[in-house]
């Protein structure tokens, strides 16, 4: 097991700066019974580096062997509960050599915080992840429900029950049904902005390589704000709002509530501009779908889809557009076409 390559996987990850691919083999090495406590580890180690000072000189003997002990004592009774547990039977021992190695490389990054504390049992973090097509529900200590789109990792803070705020860290796609307590706002972190609500339904989209944090809203009000400088918005049911670097955020009509298609399984489209449609189909689908003719970009299309498959979507556009659907290495080209109604103009 090469655990200080995960290490670092598992470091991006908390940054934020991920990608896809790093993503899922870092899910599905999470998955492994064999990394369970490791992972724990890290996750606390991760929240005492929060005192980490620059002049501090790691002990790493030391650290080894106070990581030993906790492994050990995390054997007992474990706070880190995956999402899906792992195939198999009986918890393989973990090897103490990769993780000497592991403890030093932590030394050597700055992570290693030597205080005297201990973090208390209660003061774990709690982690849920999911791989490759897998799409998983999870309920939250304070009641609220959050189900993981398929890549995605969620962090949910040490004193998650006792902090003024339930704050969690989310990397990927999730679908969120939070539980209201006007006295503790819930705030989700992503590698770009801060969501923050009281209690909501909403799906929000943040996968590192894409550049973005998307927040969808289905019920209540959610406050999306810029880590960086930056106006905050509100965003209210059936409204849309984007965090992209160096762009100002802004309010935006989504009444069919397309970007919960990975959850719902349906798309609803109304007078739709073809090319934004094609975006939510990519998602739903998976694949990359390329508009040869622009000038249709601004087409309006206005269906339901629900259960369908990619050849039946094809065909529709057929009827509709007159497009013909090409397969080419990496998704499908989608040549001609005619526009009979422009989305701007039947608005």
């Amino acid at each position: 097991m090469e655990v200080s390559k995960y290490i670092m996987l598992f470091h991006k990850k908390l940054k934020g700066e991920i990608n896809s691919r790093e993503q899922k083999e870092l899910s599905e090495w999470l998955q492994q019974e064999s990394s369970r406590g490791l992972t724990e580890e890290l996750e606390k180690t991760w929240n005492l580096s929060k005192r980490y000072k620059e002049s501090y000189e790691p002990d790493v003997e030391a650290g080894l062997s106070r990581f030993q002990q906790r492994i050990s004592a995390s054997g007992k009774d474990s706070r880190n509960r995956p999402l899906k547990p792992a195939a198999g039977g009986r918890r393989r021992s973990l090897s103490w050599l990769p993780l000497a190695a592991a403890i030093a490389l932590l030394a050597t990054l700055g992570w290693w915080w030597m205080g005297n504390e201990v973090a208390p049992a209660e003061g774990q973090a709690l982690i849920y992840t999911t791989g490759p097509g897998q799409s998983q529900e999870a309920t939250l200590p304070d009641g609220s429900s959050v189900v993981l789109n398929e890549n995605s990792f969620l962090s949910v803070s040490p004193g998650f029950q006792k902090a003024s705020g339930r704050s969690v860290k989310l990397t990927g796609e999730a679908y969120f049904d939070i539980k209201h307590d006007p006295s503790r706002p819930f705030i989700i972190t992503t590698h770009e902005a801060r969501v923050k609500v009281l209690g909501t339904a909403f799906n929000l989209r943040a996968y590192p390589e894409e550049g973005f944090t998307e927040v969808e809203v289905e019920e209540g009000v959610v406050q999306l704000s810029p880590l960086q400088d930056g106006e905050p918005i509100r965003l209210a049911k059936g409204q849309r709002g984007a965090c992209r670097p160096g762009e100002a955020l802004k309010v935006q009509a989504a009444p069919g509530l397309n970007a919960l298609s990975w959850h719902t399984k349906r798309l609803m489209f109304r007078n739709t501009p073809l090319s934004e449609a094609l975006v939510y189909l990519e998602r739903h689908f998976k694949v990359k779908l390329k508009l040869e003719n622009r000038e249709i970009a601004n087409c309006g299309i206005t269906m339901e889809l629900e259960d369908i498959t990619l050849p039946e979507v094809f065909k529709a556009f057929e009827l509709i557009y007159g497009l013909d659907a090409e397969k080419v290495d990496g998704g499908y080209w989608l040549r001609g076409g005619r526009c009979a109604v422009n989305a701007s103009e039947a608005r």
